[in-house]
Formats: structure tokens, C-alpha cells, sequence
């Protein structure tokens, strides 16, 4: 595959142009390129970004066809998740060991629980309202699948999305749910109760504009609900190149929010780390230090015992993914 046009970037924090090379990899998760990407560590702040990165019109091609947050799940392929994940978490697991397809598919939804934090920090009463930034086609919403969707939300709240792409944006005006492209088309007078980012930061160009978005456009007593990939999770330090680019253009630690946080006049109200089994699965094809312990997947029995484990290191910020939840000052 040709090389595709770059640029080179400053910090997007402290404006810094001076960096150090943290890591140099390929598209090794998603293989949609050959191009080899150099994440990088500011030498102000520490923020780790890729540098050079694609530009944001050409960003785009480097999305899998089908990458699986855009898409719109079936009805029965949402249904079926929720029963795997009901059946995975709870003592009924042990009637499908002996099956080998069931036993691998329930250790595949092993996961802590974890409430949503939407709907735990969503204010009681009143015309409330939702906006998700990133949100795809609003069906299906990542760790929380269809509990934490626009589709879902609406019966509580007014929902809106922030969605780039055209297709995902498409399925959202059919189901009546208005979707802006960006951050920049919403108007200035909006206010939020809650404002989600969900796995969604680190693929912006400049996150500094929507944690300015954030400050702006929170409601009185309104909270933003951000989660992401915790690159000082257990999985990063084992295997630094695990990571997606060139679609993750940052690459965030608790001290890097923090930092934004701070910058904005937002306070950090709640943050944890959380990890589940079947991301180390997932990333054991193509990262060496994962192959031989994960490679052959894991049953429900062997992934209920290592959720056990990474709990430990969840409690200690070691988790593979964050939740950082954050309000304006008073």
C-alpha cells in the first residue's frame, strides 16, 4: 500500500514540538496498512500522541470496512450478547463448560461489573438531556452494548450524537435521533446533563477543543462521562506496540486527564481503571508476549478466574481501560 500524506504535529496540551519515541509499529490489530507510525511522549507534559499521524481527510481510509462501532447489530445479535454476557457473569456459567464452542463464546464476555456511569450520573427529573460524542449508529455502546445506546437512553432522556461517519449518521436520523458531524455544528447556547465520550478521545485530532467543548456545554450540576484506553494498563506495559493506530492518534494516562482537567476549570470527580479477560485474547494474534498464554482463547472457568485477577490491578490503576468522570468547578 502507498504511503498516504502526514503531518507533523505539536503537543496538543502544552504546544511543545520537542518528543521523544516511545514506540514504532504498524497497523497490527485491524491490518489495514503496511505503514509503520511512531507514537511518541512530549518531553513538557508527557503526553503520548502519533507523530506524524494522518491528516484528518485521510484519517478515514484507515478504518476497517466494517469497523464494528460504526455498524448497526441486528436485533437478535443483540439479544443473543445480552444473554452470553447474563449467562458468562453468573454461577449458571458452569452447566456450559463441557460444551467447547459455548464454554470459549462465554469466556469471551467475562467482564467486571461495572454500572453505566451515563445513567448513575444522569440527574432525576426534569427534560433531561444526553449528548454522545462518537456515538456510531447509537445501537450498541461498546462495554455496555445496547443498555448504554442512544436507542436506549431516549426512553429516559432527549439524546443527541456527535458521528462522523456518513452511514453510522444515516441509521441515527432513520431511528429519529438528531446527529451532528461535529462538535462544531452544535450551537453555542446547548446544555447538557450529560456529556459521553465513549472510546471515543483518543481517535480526535485535538482533544484540548472538546474538553473546551466540555467546560462549555455542561449543564449546571451536568456530568461528562469519558472512557478510554489506559495506556498505564497492565496490556501496555506488557506489550507497548498492542495498540490501534494509526486510528488512536493519543494515547491517555490518568495524569494526562487530569492535566486537561485542570486547564479547562472542569474538576475530576470519579476515575477508574478496568480490564476484562478477552482484550488479552483479542490482542494475542498480534502482539508476541501475549501469544503463548492467550493464543487458544480462554473458557469461561480460566476467564472468571483471571477477571478475579486483574481486579487487583484494576484497584491499582493498572486497568486496561478508564472511566474518568468530570463536572465544571464551582
Amino acid at each position: 500500500m502507498r504511503e498516504r500524506p502526514m503531518e507533523e504535529v505539536s503537543c496538543d496540551f502544552c504546544g511543545k514540538r520537542e518528543y521523544n519515541a516511545v514506540t514504532r509499529q504498524t497497523d497490527i490489530l485491524h491490518r489495514t496498512t503496511d505503514e509503520v507510525f511512531t507514537i511518541v511522549s512530549c518531553n513538557g507534559c508527557g503526553l503520548h500522541y502519533l507523530n506524524p499521524r494522518p491528516t484528518r481527510g485521510e484519517i478515514g481510509r484507515y478504518y476497517a470496512e466494517q469497523y464494528s462501532f460504526h455498524a448497526a447489530p441486528s436485533r437478535f445479535k443483540l439479544l443473543a450478547a445480552d444473554i452470553l454476557d447474563a449467562v458468562a457473569n453468573s454461577p449458571l456459567h458452569w452447566l456450559f463448560c463441557c460444551v467447547p464452542y459455548l464454554n470459549r463464546k462465554l469466556g469471551a464476555r467475562v467482564k467486571p461489573r461495572i454500572a453505566d456511569p451515563v445513567l448513575r450520573h444522569l440527574a432525576p427529573g426534569g427534560q433531561r438531556r444526553i449528548l454522545d460524542i462518537g456515538c456510531g449508529a447509537g445501537v450498541s455502546a461498546h462495554f455496555w452494548g445496547y443498555r448504554g445506546s442512544l436507542l436506549y437512553y431516549r426512553r429516559i432522556a432527549a439524546v443527541c450524537g456527535v458521528e462522523v461517519d456518513d452511514e453510522a449518521r444515516r441509521v441515527l436520523g432513520d431511528s429519529g435521533i438528531q446527529a451532528f458531524r461535529s462538535i462544531d455544528d452544535i450551537p453555542a447556547a446547548e446544555r447538557f446533563d450529560v456529556i459521553r465520550m465513549n472510546w471515543s478521545l483518543e481517535h480526535v485530532h485535538a482533544p484540548s477543543a472538546y474538553f473546551g467543548f466540555i467546560a462549555a456545554h455542561l449543564a449546571d450540576g451536568g456530568k461528562a462521562v469519558i472512557a478510554a484506553p489506559n495506556y498505564d494498563g497492565l496490556l501496555y506495559r506488557i506489550a507497548k506496540d498492542c495498540v490501534e493506530v494509526p486510528i488512536h492518534l493519543y494515547h491517555f494516562r490518568k495524569q494526562d486527564i487530569l492535566n486537561y482537567v485542570d486547564r479547562f476549570g472542569l474538576a475530576l470527580v470519579r476515575f477508574e481503571t478496568f480490564s476484562y479477560p478477552e482484550m488479552f485474547v483479542a490482542a494475542a494474534d498480534a502482539c508476541a508476549p501475549l501469544r503463548g498464554a492467550f493464543g487458544a482463547g480462554l473458557g469461561v472457568r480460566e476467564a472468571r478466574q483471571m477477571q478475579r485477577l486483574l481486579s487487583k490491578f484494576d484497584a491499582l490503576g493498572l486497568g486496561n481501560d478508564m472511566i474518568a468522570i468530570l463536572a465544571r468547578k464551582a
